[in-house]
């Protein structure tokens, strides 16, 4: 895959509303976008978005991906380990770069294939249903949100927590007085709480049911984590707590502190890198949830190409895009009624 022209840009993708996560509103996010193209005339989108939505951090993405795109013109990138281990050694300030790099280069392979990017990975799962995401809220907000996204079709509520226990507690036993039919209700603490809060939300929700808790405590609280029973750390999620494969290394030693690994391209570095993680996960027992930042259909299609190529995927979290008033590109996937599947196109089927 000799490629003969590169090109990026950023764009921004106001939010069509803003939301809250545990200390922080967002109202606006901005993508960075690059397109490889080869000999041939075939092209590879890849996008990312900065795990810090500052303008700094944009800023400096944008310009860590402009620069080393230039060192890919006339570049064999036929995608193998030594492609990818160049690629990470030269942006190892930037995994986000490193990502949409790494999208670019799996959507292009999987075209010249004429083959879907799952297909090309090989395909395990055909479909998942993904959660759809509730900010820090009032109580009555988040009944309200929670109540028009079932009407929406979604089967799956993330709820975001970590500014307040007890409210918290008040938001869950709401929600699920609710009662609805077939719907599964997990919670996202964003490092929130402290190990006493934990215990407290632990104590007055788990009997209610909850599917998964996220990253509920610091990263340097992981240890912290083992005070709890194996049935609650077996639905906790590890988010924060796993940026690349080290990472992964040292969380599946015995004991564990999370039963789930989520994966996000920007994290970790790309499509590659997370085959490495949800592998290691694989051979641990470990299951796999997917998730995203607010981000373009590009990346998020990316996301879900190889979550439905992992044996162990069991969750999914991608509706990045859903908060998005506006994307550079469209296609990548279908979602009906929550369940998210990739197109019958080639490469990520974006356009």
């Amino acid at each position: 895959m000799i490629i003969k022209n590169v090109n990026v840009e950023t764009h921004d993708m106001q939010l069509k509303e803003p939301y809250a996560i545990a200390g922080h509103v967002h109202d606006s996010i901005k993508n960075t976008f690059i397109t490889l193209e080869d000999s041939d005339g075939n092209v590879g989108f890849g996008s990312c978005a900065t795990k810090n939505d500052s303008e700094e951090s944009v800023k400096e993405c944008f310009e860590i991906l402009n620069s080393f795109s230039l060192s890919l013109i006339e570049k064999d990138l036929t995608p193998n380990e030594e492609t990818f281990n160049w690629i990470a050694s030269e942006l190892t300030s930037s995994t986000e770069a490193n990502a949409a790099i790494d999208i670019a280069i799996h959507d292009l392979w999987a075209k010249r294939r004429k083959e879907s990017l799952t297909d090309a990975l090989g395909m395990k799962h055909e479909s998942f249903d993904t959660s759809i995401t509730v900010g820090v809220s009032s109580l009555e907000r988040t009944v309200e949100l929670a109540e028009k996204h079932i009407e929406d079709g979604f089967s799956i509520l993330k709820i975001k927590i970590g500014d307040c226990v007890d409210q918290d507690i008040e938001r869950m036993k709401a929600l699920f007085a609710l009662k609805p039919e077939k719907i599964k209700i997990r919670v996202d603490a964003n490092r929130g709480y402290s190990k006493e809060e934990l215990i407290k939300f632990y104590d007055q929700t788990f009997d209610l049911g909850l599917e998964l808790i996220e990253q509920p405590m610091e990263v340097d609280q992981n240890n912290e984590m083992l005070y709890f029973p194996e049935e609650i750390r077996k639905i906790c999620v590890a988010d924060e707590s796993l940026q690349i494969f080290d990472d992964a290394i040292r969380l599946v030693q015995e004991p564990r502190p999370f039963g789930v690994f989520n994966i996000k391209l920007m994290k970790c570095g790309g499509v590659s890198a997370a085959k490495k993680i949800a592998s290691l996960a694989h051979e641990n027992g470990i299951k796999l949830m997917w998730g995203c930042f607010d981000e373009s259909k590009v990346s998020i299609s990316a996301a879900l190409h190889t979550a439905l190529s992992c044996e162990n995927t069991q969750y999914i979290d991608l509706d990045g895009f859903f908060d998005l008033g506006w994307d550079l590109i469209d296609g990548g996937y279908n979602c009906e009624n929550g369940i998210m599947s990739v197109l019958n196109k080639s490469g990520l089927g974006v356009y």
